[in-house]
């Protein structure tokens, strides 16, 4: 136990602690272990920038670009109709067939703009069989993470992993070697999810209209009290909030401050603030009722009236795609004049969705009444509503907004990108005379990485130039559409792994691992290896925990006397599919809030699962590739 061994140990408990914590983002976690690398001596300078000239992290930037060009030019919509034709009037059958689309895709692009494309389509689709969301949307989520196990590209864990082996000096994994083993396991965690899965996942919600696609989920919404208001000088008891209006008020904003728990003596005043929890139909009726005003906050100075066009800039992002609900409502009601009989407000949900540019902005921050035209009327978190004070929540990535508007100014919320609309409007076109391009282009990416005529990243830059040249999407969409905080963290991790390697922290906590599974041989310390990294995937980043067992992985293989292929390929397989929580998986968070599910939901389906994959992932991986 060496002085390097001990630094290199604290600072990757430092990193589990502070990915844990969960109050810094997990890009900054990853400047920080990269920057107490440099400054402990662990690793040289240039090799703790190495890993953003990783050949792994620029293939993963390019596959984020070859992913939204698919996805901007309309090729999942297309796929969509395809969906909604084949699904009939059957919820088992409408599972079925999404699952058939969404593991293909998944195994070759990006499968976090996949399910958000399917959210919509889904919930427009449900409304129209009278299906339940809940069953459908988790089952998606998973299915995607099982694609992406299907290829290299599959998910950026998958691509990390093999170049820290390489890197490693293990050697280069081919882009269908995993594919054979992430078959098998595939078609295990399918049969689940259509039987014992489909039985487990709870029903949380019906889909029937818009209204009451939204009706049984409570949200936290301001009201102002107007100074012409009757309930002015009255106290709650006296206003019968709960009883008139079936709402609770939970807090009460003043100029001197904000009452907490507010009691029935609470007198209201000109001006008050109400906080009120309450399900959507009640929240939206109350307005204009008893001269009670929703009040979305402004920026300073900024009035909260309507604009016509969005402040400069607004409109420069196009999310990752939510007109799949065009399809979905167009196969609901095919009636051409649907749209004329809506009232002239509807309900909807608003998604914010990853790489948009309102994330960790406030309502205040984006004026939002101002710059789109419609109040927010609550804010929900994984199924959480948000009682703070709604003017400063700082958005994330799968909140959602409910909102009340026109269709034109739904519309053009949709057009602009920045939200991803959830609600019943049909929505615009994408670039569809441009799908010709694109779907060859990453077809030609994968033929030719395939085939070994390039390595997969020079592959997969030829097809980011040939988005470009063919107008598939421009360079700017393109910068857009790659997270960022994905290949900081990656970068600034990669050395951490380097680290571990150096100083010989990977080969102590492979002997330990060792001694522990010796009894078990080869096969149950693969097992072992395969439940650390799952469990510790639903804690922290994916990436991260992909990072500190990799090199570990390496090193129990050289101890053992086995080729380190099979303990890699379990890291890779543990660390891109996380089942049992919402927050372990980017997809998960994303239909937390539309399918309307509890935290516990996850566990209940996804544990089972999870132990699924362990027992065929001992099974399975070392018959693809032998100790």
């Amino acid at each position: 136990m060496t002085g390097d061994i001990l630094i290199t140990l604290a600072i990757t408990a430092g990193a589990l602690a502070l990915f844990l914590w969960n109050k810094l983002r997990v890009d900054v976690v990853g400047i920080v272990v990269m920057t107490a690398l440099i400054l402990s001596r662990l690793v040289t300078l240039r090799e703790g920038i190495s890993g953003f000239a990783n050949e792994a992290l620029l293939t993963v930037a390019a596959m984020f670009v070859l992913s939204a060009g698919l996805v901007r030019t309309g090729a999942i919509d297309l796929l969509g109709r395809w969906v909604a034709r084949l699904a009939q009037k059957s919820e088992l059958r409408l599972l079925a067939v999404s699952l058939a689309l969404v593991i293909p895709l998944s195994a070759f692009i990006n499968n976090t703009p996949v399910v958000v494309v399917m959210i919509p389509l889904l919930l427009g689709l449900s409304r129209k069989i009278g299906a339940r969301p809940s069953k459908l949307l988790m089952p998606v989520s998973f299915a995607s993470q099982l694609g992406g196990t299907l290829t290299l590209i599959g998910t950026s864990t998958n691509l990390l992993v093999a170049g820290l082996a390489l890197e490693l000096g293990v050697g280069r994994i081919g882009l269908f070697d995993i594919t054979p083993p992430g078959l098998v396991m595939m078609g295990i965690g399918v049969v689940y999810l259509l039987t014992v899965g489909r039985w487990l996942t709870p029903i949380r919600r019906a889909a029937e209209d818009p209204i009451a696609a939204h009706e049984l989920r409570d949200y936290v919404s301001v009201l102002r009290v107007e100074a012409d208001s009757p309930l002015a000088g009255k106290s709650l008891a006296e206003s019968r909030f709960a009883t008139e209006y079936g709402l609770q008020v939970v807090a009460v904003d003043r100029d001197s401050g904000r009452i907490e728990v507010p009691g029935p003596g609470t007198v209201l005043r000109t001006g008050d603030g109400l906080v009120v929890r309450g399900k959507v139909t009640d929240l939206a009726r109350i307005a204009g009722a008893a001269h009670l005003k929703i009040s979305t906050p402004a920026a300073p100075g900024v009035s909260e009236e309507p604009a016509l066009d969005p402040a400069p800039g607004a409109g420069a992002h196009t999310s990752a795609g939510t007109s799949a609900e065009a399809d979905a409502n167009a196969t609901a009601d095919s009636d051409a004049e649907g749209e004329a009989k809506a009232p002239d407000e509807n309900l909807a949900e608003l998604m914010v969705p990853p790489h948009s540019p309102v994330v960790g902005r406030t309502l205040r921050d984006l004026a939002f009444r101002a710059r789109y035209g419609v109040p927010v009327l609550g804010i929900q978190r994984h199924g959480v509503t948000l009682v703070e004070r709604m003017g400063e929540i700082a958005l994330m990535a799968g909140d959602l907004l409910l909102v009340q508007g026109t269709p034109v100014e739904l519309r053009r919320i949709h057009q602009w990108g920045d939200f991803a609309l959830l609600g019943p409007m049909a929505l615009p076109a994408r670039r569809l005379h441009r799908l010709k391009f694109s779907v060859p282009i990453l077809l030609g990416v994968v033929l030719f990485a395939a085939l070994d005529v390039m390595p997969i990243l020079v592959a997969a830059m030829l097809g980011v130039i040939a988005m470009f040249l063919t107008r598939c999407m421009t360079p700017e969409e393109a910068y857009q559409e790659v997270d960022w905080t994905v290949l900081v963290l990656l970068g600034s991790l990669i050395p951490l792994g380097i680290a571990m390697q150096k100083t010989g922290t990977a080969q102590l906590l492979a002997n330990g691992v060792v001694s522990l599974t010796a009894p078990l041989g080869a096969a149950g310390t693969l097992a072992a290896f395969f439940l650390l990294t799952s469990l510790l995937t639903e804690l922290i980043s994916n990436n991260a925990a992909a990072v500190v067992l990799t090199p570990i992985a390496i090193a129990t293989a050289a101890e053992l006397g086995t080729s380190p292929l099979p303990f890699i390929i379990a890291v890779m397989f543990a660390a891109s599919n996380s089942f049992m929580t919402p927050i372990g998986y980017q997809t998960n968070t994303f239909i937390f809030g539309p399918g309307g599910y509890r935290f516990s939901d996850f566990f209940r389906v996804g544990a089972p699962l999870n132990l699924l994959m362990l027992i065929a992932a001992s099974v399975v991986i070392p018959w693809f590739f032998p100790f």
